[in-house]
């Protein structure tokens, strides 16, 4: 065991030294032959795909997939080799299939459930376990497959990685509920707490990647676990700061460097979390509403009654939630600003640094909030905060080249904690928004800024 993890790391730390696009130096052969560099890598690193030794102007159908969680995820594009017989995923247009164009990890964005559609997304839940992608190249235009027998020309297996080898995973069983990922190295390291959407609460797959670029970051569960809310309007802030207190306690953790990072409802916590700390450095929030409403108390669950009914609306694709939160302030009728301020939640009044991604097509949260953040936030702060947006994108934007997925279907059960979603949708589609393309240019893009901003406003802070 020891020997196979000395060697995974010896093959990463040559991978991620990889030039992923160069030209390569290996004399192609008269049989075709099927080169991927690296083998081994973390999820947020592109891979070069390149076969040779195919006829002058040959069409070949490359095929990806993986099975997750029992459920099988592929996709395929259509290749037709130069006049040197050769098919490079950096400069060869696909021709048809998953996706169109010159797109080097368009195998990846696009892939799809098979069987289930666009509703399945893919999630990693063992984020210790690397995820094994089978590459094969088939003759011809296999696109629409129609034959299971028919034989690859080449084929072979990529592994991609989440936890970088040496990354401690530390399972919370107390009054905090969560995961903690250690990088590896000696500490203190600067510290985040991670939260996703309500609809999930956890999923560990982002931690374990920031772990990976040097962050001990805690996963945190804050709903539907045991002794936690069971309802998306009881999370509770009081835990969630509590549960920040602790990381910055632990030994392994710098307390002069910390931060939130959250998706959706897990965006909106961080921020209230700013504006009651000033421990926290830096928040990083994808789509999530940066307001509350003025009846609510800053430091408790959500409370009062408001009526969403209207606000909620269902489309062929599946129920549209992104207009709720009109119900915290009229922002269309002309009023003092002033009057409107105390619904932002001021989470740059400790000075902390704001980033926020915005997918200009989500549709769980409108994007016009942010613009509302964005015009009123006082000039004395404004330096703080950096928006970032992404026409096309998306509700849903994770880590690079993760697949883009529009509509979810959480089930009625999970449906059921929803507070503001009405009874007679509960059993529907939930949208999430955003096209493939400009989604994954979106994903892969902001990670970038992410990994930026965390470097400059908290990792290299002494």
């Amino acid at each position: 065991m020891l020997k196979s993890i000395r060697r995974l790391t010896v093959i990463l730390g040559h991978a991620v030294k990889a030039q992923h696009c160069s030209s390569m130096s290996l004399s192609d052969q008269d049989r075709p032959s099927l080169h991927v560099s690296p083998m081994v890598c973390m999820v947020d690193e592109p891979i070069h795909i390149r076969m040779s030794g195919l006829d002058s102007s040959q069409l070949v159908t490359f095929v990806l997939d993986l099975i997750e969680n029992d459920t099988k995820f592929e996709s395929r594009c259509l290749y037709k080799a130069d006049n040197n017989g050769i098919v490079d995923n950096c400069r060869t247009h696909s021709l048809e299939g998953s996706f169109t164009g010159v797109e080097q990890m368009g195998l990846f964005w696009s892939l799809k459930s098979v069987g289930g559609g666009d509703l399945v997304r893919l999630v990693k839940k063992d984020v210790t376990q690397p995820m094994v992608f089978s590459i094969k190249v088939l003759p011809g235009n296999q696109v629409q497959p129609a034959s299971t027998d028919l034989l690859p020309l080449a084929e072979t297996k990529v592994q991609r990685l989440f936890m970088r080898p040496g990354v401690r995973r530390i399972r919370l069983t107390g009054q905090i509920k969560g995961t903690v990922f250690v990088p590896q190295g000696e500490g203190p390291f600067p510290g985040l707490v991670d939260m996703f959407g309500g609809l999930v609460s956890q999923i560990e797959t982002r931690a374990a990647l920031l772990a990976s670029h040097g962050y001990a970051t805690l996963s945190l569960s804050y709903l539907y676990g045991e002794g936690l809310p069971t309802m998306l309007m009881g999370a509770d802030i009081n835990y969630i700061q509590k549960s920040f207190e602790w990381l910055s306690e632990q030994e392994y953790v710098d307390e002069a460097r910390l931060g939130v990072i959250g998706l959706c409802f897990g965006g909106h916590l961080g921020l209230r979390l700013a504006t009651l700390s000033s421990q926290v450095k830096v928040v990083v929030n994808i789509n999530g509403v940066p307001i509350i409403s003025s009846f609510e108390n800053l430091n408790s669950s959500f409370e009062g009654s408001t009526d969403w009914s209207d606000k909620v609306y269902t489309t062929e694709e599946g129920v549209v939630i992104n207009q709720v939160f009109d119900c915290f302030s009229p922002i269309l009728i002309p009023v003092c600003c002033v009057a409107l301020f105390p619904c932002l939640l001021q989470a740059w009044q400790h000075g902390a640094r704001l980033l926020v991604i915005v997918g200009e097509d989500d549709k769980q949260v409108h994007p016009k909030w942010h613009t509302y953040l964005e015009n009123h936030i006082p000039d004395q702060y404004r330096h703080n905060l950096q928006v970032f947006r992404y026409e096309g994108a998306g509700h849903l934007i994770e880590p690079p080249f993760m697949p883009h997925i529009r509509t979810v279907a959480p089930g009625r059960k999970r449906m059921l904690t929803v507070d503001f979603i009405p009874e007679k949708f509960k059993d529907e589609k939930m949208m999430a928004g955003g096209y493939p393309k400009p989604h994954a240019d979106a994903q892969e893009h902001s990670w970038k800024t992410i990994l930026e901003f965390l470097e400059a406003n908290l990792k290299s802070l002494r």
